[in-house]
């Protein structure tokens, strides 16, 4: 099983000067764990949905009318992503993913293929990943019992 039969195809970008609420809104609003910061057609950094909810919820908490006037008109995505994420290729398998991903402690790889940003797998694909696995393995049992 390879990444790219399993990874998100086209996923959503956005720039590195994209505003942290702009952010947090695509991430809410388009049910994402993690947004792709590319510019001029390279990756540049992740943002995900952890880290812009942490944030706001330190804004939020310290009450202070110039942090919340901050975070939602002047802080921009290039001033918190993770930059370089680690990535993986889209012809790597899936073994590899899950191995690299429980190495690192991550949840979710950018997808490249020639130096170009093709998708996005994350913990989702990988349930969806053990689910197709765990059906597959109950139809078989079914199959040899009859």
């Amino acid at each position: 099983m390879i990444v790219r039969n399993w990874m998100q195809n086209n996923p959503l970008t956005i720039s590195s000067d994209t505003l942290a609420s702009e952010a947090k809104r695509l991430l809410l609003d388009n049910n994402l764990n993690a947004l792709l910061v590319v510019d001029n057609g390279r990756l540049r950094g992740l943002v995900t949905r952890h880290n812009v909810m942490r944030m706001g919820h330190y804004v939020t908490r310290t009450q202070n009318p110039d942090e919340v006037s901050f975070f939602v008109n002047r802080l921009k995505v290039r001033d918190f992503m993770v930059r370089n994420p680690a990535t993986v290729d889209a012809n790597d398998t899936m073994e590899h993913c899950l191995e690299y991903g429980k190495e690192l402690m991550v949840a979710q790889f950018p997808v490249m293929e020639n130096g170009s940003v093709v998708g996005i797998i994350s913990a989702n694909e990988i349930f969806l990943l053990a689910a197709h696995l765990c059906g597959t393995m109950e139809a078989e049992k079914m199959r040899k019992a009859q």
